[in-house]
């Protein structure tokens, strides 16, 4: 707001001069604009059309439903009657007539009022006199926002946090400059490059959760600042979305249906936990991605979330916080108090889902091949195969036949195509036999069912990890409960000097070597004999006889 006699300042938040001089030639124009509308109102008086007074009234109380949300603080714009709570438009019967909030009876001009001076000043408006025709408009304006607040605010207060606020479309005031044409609403630009990925992708399972991932990150954003165009994204906004993000919940009952500024205002309240700075770099890599095309499209000079520095900074700050970096494998001793529970001794009764045969082989598999869960949980029963050599090995989603178009299945990288021998171990606990009674083209773990983004072990792996921690009492490790057998497999393997070739012929790490032919028959009996050097854990807890592992 400016004042006769008051200076107007603004900080360009730099001390670098290259950064500093097109910054300053903005805020030098937004500043002569300010200027020339100051002095046509002090010369001319207030002059605001119909149009601008509801466009203020409205910003009022857009600005105010939003602080709503963000505080849950609903009862401000509510009336308390009885231990209930009741619009003021039905506490005084003023639907349709704003003007009668503003009469001797009611009192509630003064209240009105101070909402007006609040408004001008927040949006840098010269100051309207009272006693002019100008005011007089603005303030049955804000009566009239003020009924659809209060509804909007009774709706949120029941939970309804769908149904919008009446309230006009917005638009520039009169005097304002009229917003240069748009490059494209984010949802917008979000939506062809999620199409753009898809397509390129092949609408791979990965791909598909890639982009809905990052849909949700644009969703959250927008729920924070709005649909903005992406010319509106600055490095400044990139700092408040990197702030907002560190501000969010990891958990707490009650969050289906909630925007991001009524989780953020429901995880200061309840004092829950919080992004972590490494997440919180990951959902802003996010947004990179998808502004990263917009510079591809020639819509944007420059990416704000990489020129701004802020991912650096954040992961910067997760290295300082985690200077001791979790064990993501298990230990001989986690591993013998795994196999030896109640599910490796068949006295295990789930409490709720059935997975059948999955609960002893699935943890099983992963600890001895070191495969990723989705690799085993999706097998067909004919993938547990004997070779003209006598070793038994798991084919790992080789090529389909012809005649098997219908098999989408994926893996992770095309070095996991490959066919792993399997430990005698686990044959002489009588997985082949276990494969070789179910129907042949059927799932080697046919309880198990894919989930909606397709993945087969998603929901036994979350069951897993509850089995983990209340019946085996251990502590998951790595990246998802199940996953930590696959750097246990690793750690064993280093242990015990399995050359890295060999270890990443057995696991699928694909470094992009010619010269490695994962999965040839020839290097079948090579890498059996490296797992015959890896420790025999169900030996060690009892589930087979000590002795050497049988070949047979």
């Amino acid at each position: 707001m400016l004042r006769k006699g008051t200076h107007l300042k603004s900080s360009l938040k730099t001390k670098n001069l290259a950064e500093a001089k097109p910054l300053f030639a903005a805020e030098y124009v937004k500043a002569m604009d300010l200027f020339k509308q100051a002095k046509l109102q002090l010369k001319e008086g207030v002059n605001f059309t119909a149009a601008d007074t509801v466009q203020i009234a409205t910003r009022w109380a857009e600005h105010e439903l939003a602080e709503m949300a963000r505080t849950g603080n609903f009862k401000t714009w509510l009336v308390q009657v009885d231990g209930d709570v009741e619009t003021i438009g039905a506490f005084y019967d003023a639907k349709g007539a704003p003007t009668y909030l503003l009469g001797p009876d009611i009192g509630c001009a003064a209240a009105i009022a101070v909402h007006v001076d609040y408004e001008i000043a927040r949006q840098g408006l010269t100051p309207v006199p009272h006693d002019s025709d100008a005011y007089r408009n603005l303030e049955i304006a804000f009566a009239a926002q003020l009924l659809h607040l209060s509804d909007a605010a009774l709706s949120r207060y029941n939970h309804d946090h769908v149904t919008p606020m009446a309230t006009p479309r917005a638009a520039p005031l009169s005097f304002e400059k009229a917003p240069e044409p748009a490059s494209k609403p984010l949802s917008a630009l979000t939506q062809e490059w999620m199409k753009r990925e898809l397509k390129l992708g092949s609408n791979s399972r990965d791909i598909v959760k890639r982009t809905d991932e990052y849909a949700g990150t644009v969703k959250v954003f927008i729920e924070l600042y709005g649909d903005v165009t992406v010319h509106a994204i600055s490095k400044a906004t990139v700092h408040n979305f990197s702030d907002d993000l560190l501000r969010m919940p990891t958990g707490g009952k009650g969050r289906r249906g909630m925007t991001a500024p009524q989780l953020i205002a429901k995880a200061e309240a309840e004092q829950l936990p919080t992004l972590s700075k490494l997440t919180a770099k990951n959902r802003l890599m996010a947004l990179s991605s998808i502004l990263s095309y917009a510079v591809q499209a020639g819509l944007l000079a420059e990416n704000p979330v990489t020129a701004s520095g802020v991912t650096g900074d954040l992961t910067r700050a997760a290295a300082k916080e985690n200077r001791t970096p979790r064990r993501r494998h298990y230990t001989n001793a986690e591993l013998k108090k795994i196999f030896s529970s109640e599910v490796f001794k068949r006295t295990y009764n789930p409490p709720r889902a059935k997975f059948g045969e999955a609960w002893f082989w699935l943890p099983l598999i992963l600890c001895y091949t070191g495969a990723r869960r989705e690799e085993i949980a999706q097998l067909k029963a004919n993938e547990i195969r004997r070779s003209d050599d006598g070793v038994w090995f798991v084919d790992i989603l080789t090529t389909p036949d012809e005649d098997d178009a219908k098999d989408t299945r994926t893996v992770k990288t095309a070095g996991s195509h490959r066919k792993v021998p399997l430990h005698p171990d686990l044959i002489e606990l009588g997985l082949a036999q276990y494969a070789a009674d179910l129907p042949q083209n059927g799932p080697l773990f046919p309880s198990l069912e894919a989930n909606a983004s397709g993945y087969y072990g998603h929901n036994f792996g979350k069951r897993w990890g509850v089995y983990l921690k209340n019946v085996a009492m251990v502590e998951a490790k790595g990246v998802s409960p199940l996953h930590g057998f696959r750097h246990t497999f690793i750690t064993m393997c280093r242990e015990v000097s399995v050359p890295e070739e060999l270890r990443d012929a057995l696991t699928g790490h694909d470094n992009g070597s010619v010269s490695r032919k994962y999965g040839e028959r020839a290097l079948l009996p090579q890498l059996q004999d490296q797992l015959l050097r890896l420790p025999s854990i169900a030996r060690e807890v009892g589930l087979l006889p000590t002795g050497t592992p049988k070949l047979d």
